[in-house]
C-alpha cells in the first residue's frame, strides 16, 4: 500500500456540499484533496432548486452568473385544490436581489462548481472511495485509507477531514456517529418529465387533494420535476411509468396535462434524520452526510452548500494561525439549529400535504387562503423558502457581539450597495469611518480588512464575516469591546 505525504484537508464527496468545501478552501490558499466513490459525475438532476441565499454566497464567488443564465426562475408558488387556486406564495418579496427559486438540475450545478474548482486548480479524484478512517485525537492527523477502482490501495493523513459523502456516509459509520430521527410513512413518486398543458412555467404549482398531493416544479422549456404521494400504491416496486405518473396527476391536479418523455422516475421514502454533531474530532459532516428530509421546498442541496460557507473560512483561518481552534467548535454550534429548524418545517408541511383525512383537506382548503392573504405570513414564507431567515444569534461566535437597531451580530447582512462585492471573502471585513473603532481594526491587520462605512450613520460600524453574517457592531465608543471579541476567536498579529 502506497503512503501519501500529509495533507491539510480531505474532502470525501464531490457532489454540491464536496465541491463547495473544495472550492471554498482551496480559493483561501488550502491544499485539499477531494475525491468520489463514482467513476462520472452524476447524469440525474436530483436535487433542483437553488434559493437566494446560495446565489447571494455564491455570485461573489464567481459561480452564479452561469447558474442563473441557465436556470429557470420560479417567482411564486402556487396551491390549488378542488378545481381553484387557494393563494400564492409570492417569492418575489424575499428581501434579496434573487427573489425567485432558481430551478437547475444538481447535475448542472455540479459541473459549474467542478468547472470553478479545476480554474482554481483542483480536479477531482474519481473511482476513489474510502475504506478507513481513523481520527487519532485533537493533535494528531486522521488516518485514512483510500481505495481505486482499479485495486491500488493509498494511506494518507489528513490535518482535517470533511465527511460529504451522501446520506450512506462511509465516514460517519466509520466514526460511530449517530444518525437518528425516522422514515415517514408515506411513498412518493419523484420524475422529471415534458408536460404539455396550460400548467404555468414561472411557478412552483401544488395540487392538492383528498388522496395526495402533486407538486410541480418549472425546470424550462415545458419540463418539470414532478413530486406526487402515492397513498393507493398505484406504483409497485418498480419505477414509475409514464401512465402511472400520469394517473396520479389526474387523480389530484384539476388543469389538463399529457405527460412524456421522462429522463428519469424514482419512487421513494422520506428519511427525516440529523447527526447530533456536526463535529467529530478532527472529522466534519455536512450536506447528506449530516442530514437529510423532505425534498419539499428544495431546501436540502442549499443547506450542504452553506454548511460548507460556514465552515471554509473558519477552517481556513485556523489551519494559517490565524483564528484559535475553538473557532471551529462553532461550525456544528450555529449550523445544528438552522438544521433542526428546517427539518422541523419540512416534516410538518410534509405532513398537512400528505394528510388523506377528509377533515383534515377541508381545513387546508379554507385556512390556505385565509393565511396566505396576511402580508407578515406571505413574508415570512418567502424568507422562509429563501433561506434568508437562518442566523445564528445567541450562538457562541455572537455573544456581546452588540448590533445595529434590528440587524444583531449573528443576523444575515443583507446585499445592498454592493456591499457583499466590498467583502474580503478571506478576512473579516470592518465598515468603518476614521476614529478609534478603526484603528482597533488596524492593530488586528491580515484578520480584519478595513472598508468605507456605507451606513448613514457614520458614527457606527460593522464587522462582517466572509459567508455574509454580521459578527459585531456597535458605535465610536465600542473600540475596547471589539479588540476583546476579535481576541476571544482570533490571534493578534505581532
Amino acid at each position: 500500500m502506497a503512503t501519501s505525504p500529509a495533507i491539510p484537508v480531505l474532502i470525501v464527496g464531490a457532489g454540491p456540499t464536496g465541491l463547495t468545501a473544495a472550492l471554498e478552501l482551496s480559493r483561501l490558499g488550502v491544499a485539499v484533496r477531494i475525491v468520489d466513490r463514482s467513476a462520472q459525475p452524476s447524469s440525474e438532476s436530483r436535487a433542483l432548486a437553488v434559493q437566494a441565499r446560495t446565489l447571494e454566497l455564491l455570485r461573489v464567488r464567481g459561480v452564479s452568473d452561469t447558474m442563473l443564465a441557465l436556470g429557470n426562475r420560479a417567482h411564486a408558488a402556487a396551491l390549488y385544490a378542488d378545481g381553484r387556486k387557494l393563494a400564492p406564495i409570492e417569492l418575489h418579496r424575499m428581501p434579496s436581489d434573487f427573489n425567485f427559486i432558481l430551478m437547475l438540475a444538481q447535475s448542472e450545478t455540479e459541473r459549474l462548481l467542478a468547472e470553478q474548482l479545476e480554474r482554481q486548480g483542483v480536479k477531482v479524484e474519481r473511482g476513489v472511495e474510502v475504506t478507513a478512517v481513523r481520527d487519532r485525537g485533537a493533535e494528531r492527523p486522521v488516518e485514512v485509507t483510500l481505495s481505486s477502482g482499479i485495486g491500488e490501495r493509498e494511506a494518507l493523513a489528513a490535518s482535517y477531514v470533511i465527511a460529504a459523502d451522501g446520506p450512506h456516509s462511509t465516514i460517519r459509520k466509520a466514526l460511530g456517529v449517530g444518525f437518528p430521527g425516522r422514515t415517514l410513512p408515506h411513498n412518493y413518486v419523484l420524475a422529471d418529465l415534458r408536460v404539455e398543458g396550460a400548467v404555468p412555467q414561472d411557478q412552483v404549482s401544488i395540487f392538492l387533494a383528498a388522496g395526495g398531493f402533486i407538486a410541480l416544479f418549472p425546470m424550462g422549456n415545458s419540463r418539470f420535476r414532478l413530486m406526487a404521494t402515492d397513498p393507493r400504491k398505484t406504483v409497485g416496486d418498480d419505477d414509475p411509468t409514464v401512465a402511472q405518473i400520469q394517473e396520479l396527476y389526474d387523480r389530484a391536479a384539476h388543469i389538463p396535462a399529457r405527460l412524456h418523455s421522462p429522463n428519469w422516475s424514482s419512487r421513494f421514502r422520506i428519511n427525516s434524520r440529523h447527526v447530533p454533531a456536526l463535529r467529530s474530532g478532527r472529522v466534519f459532516l455536512g450536506g447528506d452526510a449530516a442530514h437529510v428530509h423532505s425534498p419539499a421546498g428544495g431546501q436540502g442541496m442549499n443547506l450542504g452548500i452553506q454548511d460548507m460557507i460556514n465552515l471554509a473560512w473558519k477552517l481556513a483561518m485556523v489551519l494559517d494561525g490565524r483564528a484559535k481552534p475553538d473557532l471551529l467548535d462553532t461550525y456544528s454550534s450555529e449550523r445544528l439549529p438552522v438544521i433542526r429548524r428546517l427539518i422541523r418545517v419540512t416534516e410538518i408541511g410534509t405532513r398537512i400535504f400528505n394528510s388523506t383525512n377528509p377533515m383534515l383537506h377541508a381545513v387546508r382548503i379554507r385556512m390556505a387562503p385565509r393565511a396566505l392573504s396576511r402580508n407578515r405570513i406571505q413574508n415570512a414564507a418567502a424568507s422562509m423558502f429563501g433561506q434568508l431567515s437562518a442566523g445564528y444569534r445567541g450562538d457562541a461566535l455572537a455573544r456581546a457581539a452588540g448590533g445595529l437597531d434590528d440587524l444583531r451580530a449573528g443576523d444575515r447582512v443583507p446585499d445592498t450597495s454592493g456591499l457583499y462585492d466590498a467583502l474580503d471573502l478571506s478576512a473579516l471585513t470592518l465598515f468603518v469611518e476614521d476614529g478609534a473603532v478603526a484603528e482597533v481594526g488596524r492593530s488586528w491587520d491580515g484578520i480584519v480588512t478595513l472598508r468605507k462605512n456605507p451606513a448613514p450613520d457614520a458614527g457606527t460600524w460593522m464587522l462582517v464575516r466572509p459567508d455574509g453574517y454580521l459578527a459585531a457592531a456597535g458605535g465610536p465608543g465600542d473600540g475596547a469591546a471589539l479588540d476583546q471579541w476579535l481576541s476571544r476567536w482570533f490571534v493578534k498579529p505581532r
